[in-house]
């Protein structure tokens, strides 16, 4: 797979046909990678594809279109992100080249726990979950314990945008539902849930992770950071804490594609998948409609009629 994957990144690049390849190479260590820009040909011998490929590489779209045309390695579930940057014309359809790769899932680095990291040379799929190679032998971890709790619900088959497609994807046999979590959530009365999200946003040290690693928080200047803003502090007091979250999730209603970016990148462990996931909920419920399904499909929000009904009647 790295092979094919690394050939055809090369034959862009030496055509001309794009100036980068946004892709994945090894990180400091063997359970890791690192976003890779490729520029030239010999670069793109670096790419990898694994199970440590975990980033949503769209969210580097915006920044790099403008100087070029740009090719990026993406999963079937991150594709969604580049539809989301199309529609809402952060990236022009011309300038960007999809390069799917076939994904069973990718690492939850808490199921390597009671493993000596220091031992793992490698990680790579293997029957339905990980193999982690270690000096002492190969261990095989279940994908329940080794994927990330998305991949376990995915059901995404062919990606809604393929320029080129890198093997087969896989037969989708998921374990979970997605919603299921947002269903024992809603079970909660309406003060359960606030002193929930009490407990949650009183963690927050407003670092702005989830909003760096968002592909829909592209704006030049983020609503927080504007001068003179009266919405909230800048220390991390609980009411704007609760602010920012909610603001913030309030914007990428209709258009979170749930790659749960936000939430893998919170030190503190904030369930922002959550959040997202009840929204996509109720905007499909409201709507009709899903982020990142359909290049051809207008924005779930932005296509407001004088003749819709009412979501919110009296």
């Amino acid at each position: 797979m790295e092979k094919a994957l690394r050939q055809k990144a090369r034959e862009l690049l030496e055509s001309g046909s794009v100036r980068l390849v946004i892709g994945y190479e090894q990180g400091s260590v063997p359970f890791k990678c690192t976003p890779l820009f490729a520029e030239t040909p010999e670069e793109a011998e670096r790419l990898i594809w694994n199970p440590t490929c975990v980033n949503n590489l769209a969210v580097y779209l915006p920044q790099v279109i403008s100087q070029g045309k740009v090719a990026i390695v993406v999963k079937p579930c991150d594709v969604k992100s580049v539809v989301e940057l199309i529609k809402e014309h952060k990236v022009n359809r011309e300038d960007v080249v999809t390069i799917v790769v076939p994904c069973p899932g990718v690492l939850n680095l808490d199921g390597l726990n009671g493993l000596d990291l220091r031992d793992v040379k490698s990680v790579q799929w293997g029957g339905e979950g990980i193999i982690v190679e270690c000096s002492s032998g190969a261990v095989e971890l279940a994908r329940e314990r080794s994927f990330l709790s998305k991949c376990l619900s995915c059901t995404i088959g062919k990606a809604p945008l393929a320029d080129i497609e890198i093997g087969e994807s896989p037969i989708r046999n998921p374990l979970t539902d997605k919603h299921t979590c947002v269903a024992e959530y809603e079970k909660l009365s309406p003060a359960e849930r606030r002193m929930f999200w009490a407990r949650q946003f009183a963690k927050c040290v407003r670092c702005y992770a989830c909003r760096q690693a968002c592909p829909g928080c592209y704006c030049n200047e983020c609503f927080v950071d504007k001068k003179g803003q009266m919405w909230l502090l800048r220390a991390t007091d609980p009411a704007s804490n609760w602010f920012f979250h909610t603001s913030r999730m309030m914007h990428i209603a209709g258009r979170c594609v749930g790659c749960g970016e936000c939430e893998r990148a919170c030190p503190m462990g904030i369930p922002l998948t959550l959040l997202g996931t009840k929204l996509d909920k109720e905007v499909e419920e409201m709507f009709g409609g899903r982020a990142g399904e359909s290049p051809d499909a207008p924005p779930i929000l932005g296509c407001f009629e004088p003749t819709d009904p009412d979501p919110c009647p009296e």
